[in-house]
């Protein structure tokens, strides 16, 4: 074979080759649960809502970069593998009460992905700054509770806060993602012994209220009964003055 025939076989290769390529990568998908971004040499165009079979210039001049709508998590302070393993990072999660106490929080973020362009190009990171904002939020507002809420009929409150001022901050950062919920997993103090000691003073507050609260009824009980035997004397004095009223006339 001589070299030109080479070089044709060479070339038809390369061509055939290319215009694999070019048919490959000239067309996607996308499912009902994602969405796309159509990026031409680098920089983001259109975004793709629909779903189906899409066509496209082929790669390198345009590729898409399909993304999920649907809801993501963020796990601060925890990881739960598939196999439902929970590993704990204590160091990310010990945080300051207002009262100066110190409290293991952690909790699950719910976010979606709302502007797909803002989200790929706006920023390196956007998970990383995510996280960030929520240790950020949740220390601003546990820092301003006290230890009691943290830990007991506070939560909600604490939850609902700590959303909202993460919310604020992924809006001003503008990297293509929505806050959904902030939910608590737990909230504790830091060992044992501390645990025990706060919960003797839960239960003997508990004890205390319960021992008020049986008492304010006791006191009702009887004044109501006295309220109750006065009427009935003052009733039965009433009634004999006017039996007697009419007995002298």
């Amino acid at each position: 074979m001589t070299t030109k025939k080479v070089l044709s076989v060479i070339a038809l290769a390369v061509l055939g080759i290319i215009l694999l390529i070019a048919i490959f990568t000239s067309w996607y998908t996308v499912d009902e649960s994602e969405q796309a971004v159509i990026i031409t040499f680098g920089v983001a165009n259109e975004t793709v809502t629909e779903s189906g079979l899409h066509f496209k210039l082929p790669w390198p001049i345009q590729k898409a970069e399909v993304l999920s709508k649907e809801t993501y998590s963020l796990q601060f302070g925890y990881n739960q593998n598939e196999q439902g393993e929970i590993t704990s990072y204590d160091a990310e999660t010990k945080m300051i009460t207002g009262d100066e106490n110190i409290v293991l929080a952690d909790l699950i973020v719910q976010w979606k992905i709302t502007d797909p362009k803002k989200y790929l190009f706006s920023s390196e990171a956007p998970r990383e700054i995510l996280h960030d904002a929520t240790s950020a939020s949740i220390r601003s507002i546990i820092g301003s509770s006290l230890i009691d809420d943290a830990l007991t009929s506070g939560k909600a409150e604490i939850e609902s806060e700590t959303r909202d001022l993460l919310a604020s901050l992924i809006d001003k950062y503008d990297i293509g993602i929505s806050v959904l919920a902030v939910k608590l997993q737990d909230v504790e103090l830091p060992n044992e012994e501390v645990r025990a000691a706060f919960t003797n003073v839960t239960d003997a507050r508990e004890t205390m209220n319960t021992k008020i609260n049986e008492a304010k009824k006791y006191e009702n009980q009887k004044r109501n009964e006295a309220l109750g035997e006065k009427a009935a004397i003052n009733s039965r004095a009433e009634g004999q003055k006017v039996s007697r009223v009419e007995q002298a006339g």
